[in-house]
């Protein structure tokens, strides 16, 4: 890593700026200790902000701190990470191998921003965390400085990696320091996030005092009085730019009066004018070089800017410098305007209706110099559609780099001014069709539901009618629109070309089958579709493997045929969490009891959704996870999933539905019936509607505890006996995720209909038996118990065996009340405390509360609860401490999870107080025997 030494720029003579540097010098030197921090320069044009960064790249220098400077651009606002990697790349190693070395753990998925890596990137999310991991492996070699000037015009990727970035400064000796014209210029907020910042110094540029403004003055007129003075203080608003433009008005103007009278005449609007008037009254090829400069950008090679002005390089080099000795020029080769000020104002003699040629030209310009397509694609943004399909070829490519990138937002940008130029026939469906997929992946729902219907509507032949059909029927599925993606799915097989590419036939059939078997009376369709791909289809393909674990439980199969098949279809990672076949393995593992292998795959699925950018896909994701940890008992980690689920998706997303279902099953648990309500009362089955797709019976389940919370036995009874049918329905004749039988017989039992109910759970002990699974079979046990001591110690017994927690605890309350009525008092007083700690653990709080206050019926003591070991753990601690367990490091941990190697350290000993262990082995062994 370089940086230039102290003498390498001349530093500007500051005024009235002494506390700002001060704070700049401060920070640098902390970051000499290793200790990270942010300051924010907050400045309108002319204030001095960019010399006081000068200043402070200076200090850091000097303190022998490498220094990575980037400096935004209003014309590459629309370079994905086009600020990163100005940062970045005049640090990396010029050797590539050496290069590729920094490019290890979470730093892998960025490759391709620097040009490194092939495909596709990830989401931005993944993108930040490997940029993260790449600067702390920067670091390492030392502390460093981030100078990031004009930052109001940072491409938006780059703008979000520095508010993601300014998060995680405290556990690396990383200094970022970041101007901008935040008064002038709306940046949409992205410059919050860095704000937002814990110890964030904000340091915001007053105007100079009357007293600044004649310390600047007098260094080039003196003698005159203090009116004169003030009059300059009064004209300039005390901006330093302005005084020195002042000055130099006065000392062209040739007045040898150093009075208030000359200042004060020019009027507020002097300085401005005084630099149009001298631009105009510059040659024409001059001008012509400074409108060349003003379009192209500072710092563009001379012979471009000589291509753009028309003129050949020597005048072009001779126009240069005579702007620098006039001021409007801070260098001659390459070209650049003393200040943006300036640039501005040349930029603003340019006729409005001329601009739009101008930057025609420089996009002509630069794709014939070979320039990067990006910078080609800045210009043709700007300027008028006039279906020039020269135009439409640079800014499709720039999508697709910008979508490699990983900057969907910014591939839809250039997508977007494609499709108005507009394309000719034959592609115009197909950049609809691109614009449409990026607004799924920045989840713009509305725009995206225009753009691919409208794709599919513009589709010139077969083969891109079913690339269109499936693209929106993905759509439709992914918003919860089970029945509308079907139909379309079948239309795209109906129209499918024999010659169609491959995997597009076999994308097509894999989604056929998943969306039919989330609806719910599609059950003749999927049998017949999944019976026509079995017959071509490898016994090992992940697809059928995952739909046959499926059809193994529906048919009352063995649990440990159906683990195998789901093992199957999730062996190697093959399935991604957007596609359903996924989320039916997993189901399977469910229903099966394999909780900790199934909420592993979660996990996995989560990191592998973010790492992709399939943003729609989180959703579904942690209502899985939410689910899991429902069975599991952990009720913390449920809400957690729920409330991190929620805010991920948009409205309309097929994953609320189950969402909502752990979310009432939340607030059921803790007694806050209304709540549960009011979420039923917003969701898909308000006014007692019945589910029609998969996951809406996880809802109607959720209302059935609701029923039975609130003591309506006919209402529970009613949507117990409705899931039954829904199921036999769906091809349900052995188990499956809803117990409908033992919710029906518990309201049965309850209105002394007990016939009835033993019916039921003698057919639900007999399927729990067949399936072979503890948990199943104890529940039914337990169901039909009746106070029998022997079934419940055998309900206990099996439970304990397995990983529902939550499910022992209610176990062990039954066997506590049971034996409670059979006169043993200590027996059952030690039970109904194990089920209360459980209780506890599982965070299960009305639970715990009604069984220690039955502890002190009879004037016994409340006993002191305590909840240790793994239980105790937090979900954060939890999940840190599994990976510890799995001999994870610390910073492979930390890009696991997305967060900082300090935040690891701090849940990791948490975890080994609470589990008592010192060290990585002792962790491993007593996680393994939670």
């Amino acid at each position: 890593m370089r940086s230039s030494p102290a003498g390498a720029e001349s530093l500007p003579h500051l005024v009235e700026r002494d506390a700002e540097t001060a704070v700049l010098r401060a920070a640098v030197e902390a970051v000499t200790r290793g200790q990270g921090g942010v300051v924010v320069v907050d400045a309108g044009a002319g204030m001095g902000k960019t010399a006081l960064l000068r200043r402070a790249r200076a200090a850091a220098v000097d303190a022998g701190v490498v220094v990575l400077s980037a400096r935004g651009a209003e014309l590459e606002r629309d370079f994905a990470f086009g600020l990163v990697r100005q940062l970045f790349e005049t640090t990396l190693p010029v050797d590539v191998e050496r290069r590729r070395a920094l490019f290890t753990g979470a730093a892998a998925a960025v490759e391709p921003i620097f040009d490194l890596g092939e495909g596709e990137t990830g989401s931005l999310f993944s993108l930040f965390n490997g940029l993260y991991w790449l600067l702390v492996s920067l670091a390492e070699s030392g502390p460093l400085v981030l100078v990031v000037d004009d930052a109001q015009w940072a491409d938006p990727s780059s703008m979000r990696f520095l508010g993601f970035l300014a998060r995680r400064l405290d556990s690396v000796a990383v200094l970022l320091v970041v101007a901008t014209r935040g008064g002038e210029h709306d940046d949409g907020g992205l410059l919050d996030d860095v704000l937002a910042t814990e110890d964030c110094a904000h340091l915001r540029l007053r105007s100079l005092s009357p007293a600044g403004v004649a310390r600047l003055v007098r260094a080039t007129v003196s003698g005159a009085d203090d009116a004169f003075y003030e009059a300059c203080h009064v004209t300039t608003a005390g901006n330093p730019l302005f005084v020195r433009e002042l000055v130099r008005v006065l000392a062209e103007s040739g007045s040898a009066s150093e009075t208030a009278a000359v200042v004060t005449s020019a009027g507020p609007e002097a300085v401005r004018g005084h630099v149009e008037a001298r631009l105009r009254r510059q040659p024409d090829e001059v001008r012509r070089i400074a409108h060349a400069v003003a379009v192209l950008g500072d710092s563009t090679a001379l012979t471009l800017v000589a291509e753009q002005a028309g003129v050949d390089v020597a005048t072009a080099a001779a126009g240069a410098e005579r702007l620098v000795r006039h001021g409007f020029f801070g260098a001659a080769d390459p070209p650049a305007f003393a200040h943006v000020v300036l640039r501005d104002v040349v930029h603003s003699l340019v006729p409005l209706a001329e601009r739009g040629a101008g930057h025609d030209r420089a996009a002509r310009v630069l794709a014939a110099s070979g320039a990067a397509v990006a910078a080609v694609a800045s210009h043709v943004l700007r300027t008028v559609p006039a279906e020039r399909q020269d135009r439409v070829k640079v800014l499709v490519a720039a999508a697709a780099q910008a979508w490699q990138r990983g900057s969907p937002q910014d591939a839809g940008t250039y997508l977007a001014r494609a499709r108005q130029e507009p394309p000719e026939a034959e592609l115009r469906s197909e950049v609809s069709r691109l614009l449409g997929n990026c607004e799924v992946h920045r989840l713009a729902i509305a725009e995206a539901d225009v753009h691919l219907r409208e794709a599919l509507a513009l589709a010139g032949t077969p083969e891109q009618s079913a690339r269109c059909g499936y693209s929106l029927a993905r759509f439709r599925n992914a918003c919860g629109e089970i029945p509308a993606a079907l139909t379309l799915l079948r239309q795209v097989a109906r129209v499918l070309p024999r010659d169609a590419p491959a995997q597009l036939g076999r994308d097509l059939v894999s989604e056929l089958l998943g969306v039919a078997r989330s609806d719910l009376s599609a059950r003749e369709e999927l049998v017949a579709r999944l019976a026509a791909f079995r017959a071509t289809a490898d016994r090992t393909d992940p697809v059928l493997a995952a739909h046959l674990s499926v059809e193994e439980v529906f048919t009352g199969g063995r649990a440990d045929d159906a683990v195998a098949l789901a093992e199957t279809a999730l062996d190697g990672n093959r399935l991604t969490p957007e596609r359903s076949a996924l989320w039916s393995a997993v189901n399977t593992l469910l229903v099966a009891d394999r909780l900790v292998e199934a909420e592993q795959r979660g996990q996995r699925a989560l990191r592998n959704a973010l790492e992709r950018g399939q943003l729609f896909a989180v959703g579904i994701v942690h209502a899985y996870l939410a689910r899991i940890s429902l069975l599991r008992g952990n009720l913390t980690a449920a809400g957690e999933h729920v409330e991190l689920g929620t805010r991920a998706v948009p409205r309309p997303n097929v994953a609320l539905p189950a969402l909502d279902a752990a979310r009432v099953h939340l607030l059921v648990e803790r007694g806050r019936l209304d709540e549960a309500r009011a979420v039923l009362d917003d969701g898909v089955l308000a006014d007692g509607a019945m589910p029609s797709a998969s996951l809406h019976t996880w809802l109607l389940e959720s209302r059935m505890r609701l029923h039975a919370a609130s003591g309506d036995d006919e209402a529970l009874l009613t949507d117990a006996m409705a899931c039954g049918t829904v199921y036999a329905r769906w091809g349900v004749t052995g188990l499956w995720d809803v117990q409908w039988r033992l919710h029906a017989a518990a309201a049965h039992r309850r209105a002394g209909r007990r016939d009835q109910a033993a019916v039921l759970v003698a057919e639900q002990l007999r399927l729990a038996r067949l399936f072979g699974v503890p948990r199943h079979v104890a529940m039914a046990l337990r169901a039909g118990a009746d106070g029998d001591l022997g079934v419940l110690a055998e309900a206990v017994q099996l439970l304990r065996e397995g990983p529902a927690r939550l499910e022992l605890a209610e176990a062990l309350a039954d066997l506590g009340e049971a034996r409670q009525r059979g006169g043993d008092r200590a027996g059952a007083r030690a039970t109904t405390k194990e089920a209360a700690e459980i209780a506890v653990g599982c965070g299960a709080e009305a639970l715990a509360a009604r069984l220690t206050a039955g502890l002190t019926v009879g004037g016994g003591r409340p006993p002191r609860i305590e909840v240790t070991g793994v239980a105790a753990l937090t979900p954060s601690e939890l999940r840190v401490a599994e990976l510890a367990a799995d001999a994870l490091t610390n910073r492979q941990i930390a890009e696991n999870l997305f967060v900082t190697e300090k935040t690891v350290e701090t849940h990791l000993g948490r975890a080994y107080r609470k589990l008592g262990v010192r060290s990585r082995t002792q962790l491993a062994v007593r996680m393994s025997h939670r």
